[in-house]
């Protein structure tokens, strides 16, 4: 994974650049809960802060892909980190306000306040709606890049290394969080965020495109703009295998949040441990997602290896949940539940590198935005239905482990009879059908 080819001087400058404000996220995103919290000491301001996050990526994915598609790759990733490094810059000048011994706003009452909260705070939401903004067009971006800048048989080892090396950076950005925020305060924090999005631009700029297609210009017009945002569905809905699979990871996904809120209860209520242990089950969770990237990145897999892997991935998790759904063992416990942190890392690698293959270069942007739009759409639901489950159940967690396993062990076998899945994983080395009816 080290070797020239890979590290050619354009993924090298998107590394460096999105290393440097991976960190710098990680970081501001512990201090910023830390820091509403000081504020305004409300759970429920948090969580409007993380619904304005998030909120874009749902309702602008598809629109914010066409504009990508529509766009120079190096513009877009210039773009949206100045413009993310400056809205940081204006939050960290809000923040002064309450930098011991320099008022920004020095009126009667030494703030300056509008309604209930100072006016920074409001300045965290006006911030957070237009970073999501932005960032639901990076995201795009960053998906389509990186078969742009790396060699069709180097894009799953680069996408291991982006996704490894990021989750190690957010989880050392996120642990400094709590220290940072104590001895520095928030205003520090946003600066450095907002520096680490700037220096990333500045990478940015020597980026190279010799092998991307260059966008043609157009006059802009809302029908032709809807017109190539509906194309992105319609290619989804018209390739039978991208479809099939997008609807059977999609409800796998609505299982997740169930997993993750019913963590801490089987932490205390059932293992009978101390809170503390719901942390370090989540460290280990993140530290075995990290090395699933890297230790798959480190192999040279054919693509109907990835799809046996895929199948073999599907299954074995099934199986996880049913050990977890008959485990009260705490190391038992912590490592299945690590080994379902693998696969989910592995099997996430590998789709979004033959995606990256198989979709067209004119709409990736468009299919990864709408695809991003249909797994965030569905979070807010199947968050709200895990917590009425795990209240219903009486917090049984067993039970619901086994729920779960037989939801899975029926996607699982869906997803390896389909011949239209099948033919799709296969497809990467010609152009991807547009499936008829199997025969």
């Amino acid at each position: 994974m080290t070797s020239s080819k890979l590290f050619n001087r354009n993924f090298t400058l998107v590394f460096a650049g999105q290393c440097v404000s991976i960190t710098g996220s990680a970081l501001y995103s512990v201090v910023l809960v830390l820091y509403l919290k000081q504020m305004t000491g409300s759970a429920t301001i948090i969580g409007i802060v993380e619904l304005l996050a998030f909120l874009p990526w749902i309702v602008l994915g598809p629109f914010a892909g066409t504009l990508v598609d529509r766009s120079s790759k190096k513009r877009m990733i210039v773009w949206c980190d100045l413009l993310r490094g400056l809205l940081m810059l204006l939050l960290f000048v809000a923040g002064l306000d309450h930098v011991s011994g320099f008022k920004i706003f020095d009126i009667a009452t030494g703030r300056f306040h509008f309604g209930p909260f100072p006016a920074v705070v409001y300045a965290v939401f006006f911030v957070t709606v237009l970073v999501g903004i932005i960032d639901s067009a990076f995201n795009s971006t960053m998906y389509s890049i990186v078969p742009e800048i790396l060699a069709r048989e180097k894009i799953q080892k680069g996408n291991s290394l982006f996704q490894g090396a990021g989750g190690v950076l957010a989880m050392a950005g996120s642990s400094l969080g709590g220290i940072f925020f104590s001895f520095l305060g928030a205003a520090l924090a946003f600066c450095i965020n907002g520096v680490s999005f700037l220096c990333a631009a500045f990478a940015g700029l020597f980026i190279s495109m010799p092998h991307g297609r260059r966008p043609e210009r157009r006059a802009f017009s809302y029908r032709s703009f809807l017109g190539e945002t509906r194309e992105g569905f319609l290619y989804i809905w018209g390739n039978k295998g991208l479809r099939n699979q997008t609807v059977i990871y999609a409800l796998s996904n609505l299982l997740f949040p169930t997993v993750m809120l019913s963590l801490p209860f089987l932490v205390e209520d059932v293992l009978h441990l101390k809170s503390a242990y719901y942390g370090y089950l989540l460290s280990m969770l993140t530290l075995s997602s990290i090395a699933g990237y890297f230790f798959f990145g480190l192999f040279n897999t054919t693509e109907k290896q990835n799809y046996r892997v895929i199948c073999s991935i599907f299954l074995i998790e099934a199986l996880l949940f049913l050990f977890l759904s008959r485990s009260a063992n705490v190391v038992s416990v912590f490592l299945l539940l690590s080994l379902l942190s693998l696969c989910m890392a592995v099997s996430r690698l590998i789709n979004t590198s033959l995606k990256q293959k198989v979709i067209p270069e004119d709409l990736r942007g468009r299919v990864f935005g709408t695809l991003d739009s249909i797994n965030g759409g569905l979070a807010p639901l199947s968050f709200v239905l895990s917590g009425i489950a795990i209240d219903l159940t009486g917090k049984n967690i067993m039970m619901l482990f086994s729920f779960i396993f037989g939801i899975y062990a029926l996607l699982a076998i869906a997803f390896v009879l389909d011949r239209s899945i099948r033919r799709f994983y296969l497809s990467v080395n010609g152009p991807s059908e547009i499936d008829g009816p199997d025969n």
